[in-house]
């Protein structure tokens, strides 16, 4: 059996912090916005118009992907080490694996139902 340590004050401020840097990320990018981005390019007409759909694509295709897939890591990120970090601090060692499973799999695809199911760290 491995030895675990874990500072729970040092990890609870961590998670804390990544928790309020995280917050912004979440709003960054909106419809409003994007939609803000291309009113200004409406100015040109039929001339900035290739610009506008150009952008919309990039947009659509990569950056909203890119976006949801940085917050599903974070996120989870963050659910799956509080939760692991609990469980180890209970002695439940199956428990800490199976929370670090179900973070990388939310990573991946955004499901948190898990972590629905069974609560934050425990509760």
């Amino acid at each position: 059996m491995s030895e675990w340590k874990v500072d729970p004050a040092l990890l609870s401020a961590a998670l804390s912090e990544t928790t309020v840097a995280y917050e912004p990320l979440t709003t960054a990018v909106t419809e409003e916005s994007v939609a803000a981005i291309f009113g200004g390019l409406t100015w040109g007409s039929w001339v900035t118009s290739c610009v506008s759909q150009a952008l919309s694509e990039v947009l659509a295709e990569q950056q909203t992907v890119n976006l949801a897939n940085i917050s599903n890591h974070i996120a989870a990120g963050i659910t799956g080490v509080g939760n692991s970090a609990w469980a180890l601090q209970q002695g439940q060692e199956d428990m800490a694996a199976t929370f670090q499973s179900e973070m990388s799999a939310a990573a991946v695809d955004g499901d948190f139902s898990f972590f629905e199911a069974h609560g934050y760290r425990g509760e």
